[in-house]
């Protein structure tokens, strides 16, 4: 499952956040034979890099761990990854209006207003203050600027280097 696109949203008073349709439904899809009683999906949520938090399929966290085993991670250091990843990580139910509820904790570490945007991130979703993530995308554009070049120029450059 390949997540894609960039939804400006708001976490509620009582710590939900929407999953857009369109996303809900590719969830779905894909998780088919994954959903638990009466068709509840799940995801899982967990801490991301830079103020981030991340929301996995049940499918893609369990990819995520299988991956793991395989690291090329120094031994104590992936130890000490995975007890962080995996103690911090919840399963959340997507409730019938469409809305996981967040856990406080990870709220409170990713240190993000209510104004957030929900972007894909091509296997996972990461859910990312809304001001701070248009300056980085701003930033990065000037930056980066070949970053505009169209994938299949990205693509023959890779195989050049292999």
């Amino acid at each position: 499952m390949v997540f894609t696109g960039t939804y400006e949203h708001r976490i509620d008073s009582k710590k939900r956040l929407a999953i857009p349709s369109e996303i809900r439904g590719q969830i779905q899809a894909e998780e088919g034979s994954n959903q638990g009683a009466a068709g509840i999906l799940y995801l899982y949520v967990t801490l991301g890099e830079g103020q981030a938090l991340c929301l996995y399929t049940e499918a893609g966290f369990e990819q995520r761990a299988e991956e793991l085993d395989h690291s090329e991670l120094d031994p104590e250091q992936l130890l000490t990854y995975e007890r962080l990843l995996f103690s911090l990580a919840r399963r959340v139910e997507i409730d019938k209006q469409g809305r996981v509820r967040l856990p406080e904790q990870l709220l409170a570490m990713a240190k993000f207003d209510t104004e957030v945007v929900l972007i894909g991130v091509k296997d996972h979703l990461e859910i990312r203050d809304r001001q701070t993530w248009k300056e980085h995308v701003a930033s990065a554009l000037k930056t980066y600027p070949e970053i505009r070049m169209n994938p299949r120029r990205a693509m023959k450059s890779t195989q050049a280097h292999q």
